[in-house]
């Protein structure tokens, strides 16, 4: 039987599928989850604030539920992948999230984090204005090996570029390990533009990498 791949919106019916798709686009094959072990959550802890940001759905950010895209098949949640433009409204992304993330924080979850931020510091990546961002890109490992990853991308820049024709770059962030995640991406016409990297072993005991690469693409 062929396989029927569709892509749509997200809405309120996908959002475990969504949470899936965040927590596992960020633990990137390890054992780390980034921002459990950053605000000393549990992965149930996680999930719940997850579940409360992406009902409110704001956007501008990475946790925004109408700025996924999930690709269907036959049906079935098979991937999912976030975009959206960075401060379009002149807020930094980082602003958004962690304002609504600190909602869901004790003052103790909140001290824990400044104690954490200094050793990370160096993987602190800004996100440019006004430029297409990429981000939670993620296949069930029941569905890889029929290209969805570049079907939704593609998609996400397709609808953008019909809302915003004047868009002329997208971003992502990969971990330098991720060796099929960066060939895909360069199959896309995503170029390396940096990579961000700290020698501090403590590092892998918070985050799936100490070496991230910025890359970017020309839309036009």
């Amino acid at each position: 039987m062929n396989n029927l791949i569709t892509i749509e919106k997200a809405t309120e019916n996908d959002i475990d599928f969504v949470i899936e798709a965040i927590i596992e686009a960020d633990r990137c094959n390890t054992e780390q989850i980034s921002y459990c072990n950053i605000f000393n959550l549990s992965l149930g802890e996680f999930k719940d604030i997850l579940r409360n940001i992406l009902v409110e759905d704001i956007e501008g950010h990475e946790f925004c539920l109408s700025c996924f895209l999930v690709a269907k098949v036959n049906g079935i949640n098979a991937g999912a992948c976030c975009s959206w433009i960075e401060a379009i409204d002149n807020t930094p992304s980082y602003l958004i999230k962690y304002s609504l993330f600190s909602q869901y924080l004790t003052e103790e979850k909140i001290e824990y984090s400044k104690k954490i931020a200094p050793i990370i510091k160096g993987l602190h990546i800004d996100r440019e204005k006004f430029v297409l961002q990429i981000e939670s890109v993620y296949v069930n490992k029941n569905f890889r090996g029929l290209g969805i990853s570049s079907k939704i991308i593609n998609e996400h820049f397709r609808r953008k570029m019909l809302q915003h024709p004047n868009l002329e770059r997208s971003q992502l962030i990969v971990t330098n390990d991720n060796d099929s995640a960066v060939n895909v991406y360069k199959k896309l016409g995503y170029k390396v533009l940096k990579k961000f990297k700290v020698d501090n072993d403590i590092v892998l005991t918070i985050l799936p990498s100490n070496c991230l690469i910025l890359m970017e693409k020309n839309l036009k």
